[in-house]
């Protein structure tokens, strides 16, 4: 077997020309497919990680009646007990109550349908890292009565955040690169203020070139944004005897994350405020948020959970995120289905390759067909020649595909240009690819599939010469 091998990889490189082109095309082929896993990885673990970082963490606890109807009144029973076996719970890192309540906000410029969240600001830092994503203000840092972080979306549905091009914003244009020229045509509206950002769209669309625009509009619009910190918004909501109630709040910080669903649903308050104003106890809260440790199994945790506090329902960030579950399990099947189909792609190469391969060596197999090497032996000498072929290149595409993702792990792809339409579905705009072992092994499996099964062709080509035949044909 050993001088099979031997033949097999001297062959590969007998014409050196056409086999290097077929390595350099599942070079390309390979490095594309683990590119793209790659990419596919980063994207779903951050979505993940926001998920679970940020959104849900990995349990949460409710009142059942509270799924089904977000009344004041469906807030969790046993709470000092929930707490205890959750303090005791060696597998839980942290968990924060919080009161939510279904209200609506609203200035004198807009409104907005709002889930507010009362929350305990140190707890919920060990839980979610919702404020980690603050771009304006801060979270709940000022001294102030009231306060409220709100998101970015929310800010533009109350017109709490607007455009406008100050005299300050047009001179350290300056710095970013912007020519003069479209400066000078931008001071026609400084000083304006926009209250979409439509609005300002519009307006500059008339103003300057559609290259310009291509070139220079997002830098424009994103030093043009500002937001009016300290806005009060009146939110209106039902308290515990259902009576409604108007509490004015004032905007200490904005907030954005990548799932804009999230943002445009959800708003933070202090808990010691929202409770007496809606006039609820302290030991009455409608979710608990729980974070586990690291690789610990959250279907354990909750099987326990529900065992001890059967009247609660207790759902997983599965459960909960059926989208991202969905996704994270599937994620893998997607990505060796994308690089299967650029081998199958490639398979027709290296079969026409092998193919002419077998053409132009007739002679040569008629002649160590007839001196005694049986069928067997040839067959294993043409699928070891396709396989050498496919993996080396293989080898040198996994390890290309490997240092572009290194490369674009640590600076990240940018899509901001279609940035809307992922975060409209809870997807970063920018990603940061990532790869796991367990993604190159399958591909070297899928490699030398590829490989075998295209010999088969050239192979059952060789096994159909007739030795004598062939050696008088090639004479």
């Amino acid at each position: 077997m050993k001088e099979i091998i031997k033949i097999a990889w001297k062959n590969v490189w007998r014409n050196k020309k056409r086999s290097i082109t077929v390595v350099i095309a599942v070079i390309l082929g390979i490095s594309a497919g683990v590119f793209a896993g790659g990419l596919l990885q980063g994207w779903v673990n951050q979505r993940i990680n926001l998920v679970i970082y940020t959104e849900n963490g990995h349990i949460k606890l409710y009142n059942p009646d509270f799924l089904n109807n977000e009344e004041i009144n469906n807030y969790i029973p046993n709470r000092e007990a929930i707490r205890r076996f959750l303090e005791k719970d060696t597998a839980v890192k942290a968990f924060s109550e919080r009161i939510k309540l279904v209200a609506m906000g609203t200035t004198s410029r807009g409104s907005a349908s709002l889930m507010l969240q009362g929350i305990n600001v140190e707890n919920e830092k060990k839980v979610s890292q919702i404020y980690t994503y603050i771009i304006k203000g801060n979270y709940f840092e000022d001294a102030m009565s009231y306060p409220v972080v709100i998101s970015d979306k929310t800010a533009e549905q109350l017109r709490i955040k607007n455009y406008m091009l100050t005299t300050e914003i047009l001179d350290s244009l300056k710095n970013t690169g912007i020519p003069a020229s479209v400066i000078d045509t931008l001071k026609s509206i400084e000083n304006i203020r926009f209250e979409s950002e439509n609005k300002i769209k519009k307006e500059i669309s008339t103003m300057l070139t559609e290259k310009e625009i291509a070139n220079y509009g997002s830098v424009i619009l994103q030093i043009s944004e500002q937001y009016r910190l300290r806005s009060k918004i009146v939110f209106t909501f039902t308290d515990k005897q259902g009576e409604l109630i108007n509490q004015t709040y004032k905007v200490c910080g904005i907030y954005k994350t990548s799932n804009m669903m999230y943002d445009q649903a959800n708003a933070f308050v202090l808990q010691s405020d929202l409770s007496a104003i809606a006039g609820l106890n302290e030991d009455e809260f409608h979710e608990t948020g729980i974070l586990l440790n690291e690789n610990t199994n959250e279907k354990n945790v909750q099987i326990s959970i529900k065992k001890a506090f059967p009247e609660l329902s207790v759902l997983t960030w599965k459960e909960l995120s059926p989208d991202a579950s969905l996704v994270s399990e599937y994620m893998n099947i997607y990505s060796f289905i994308f690089v299967g189909i650029i081998m199958f792609a490639l398979a027709f190469g290296i079969i026409n390759t092998m193919l002419m391969a077998i053409l132009e060596r007739t002679k040569e197999l008629g002649m160590l067909m007839a001196i005694g090497m049986n069928r067997k032996k040839v067959f294993s000498m043409i699928m070891i020649e396709t396989v050498f072929l496919t993996i080396v290149g293989a080898i040198a595409g996994m390890a290309a595909g490997w240092l572009l993702i290194q490369i674009t792990g640590k600076t990240g792809l940018n899509f901001s240009s279609v940035g809307e339409g992922f975060e409209a579905v809870g997807w970063a705009a920018i990603v940061y690819p990532t790869i796991d072992a367990f993604f190159f092994f399958g591909i070297i499996l899928l490699v030398i599939v590829t490989g075998i099964l295209s010999s088969i062709i050239p192979a059952r080509k060789a096994l159909n010469l007739n030795p004598v035949e062939a050696i008088r044909m090639d004479n």
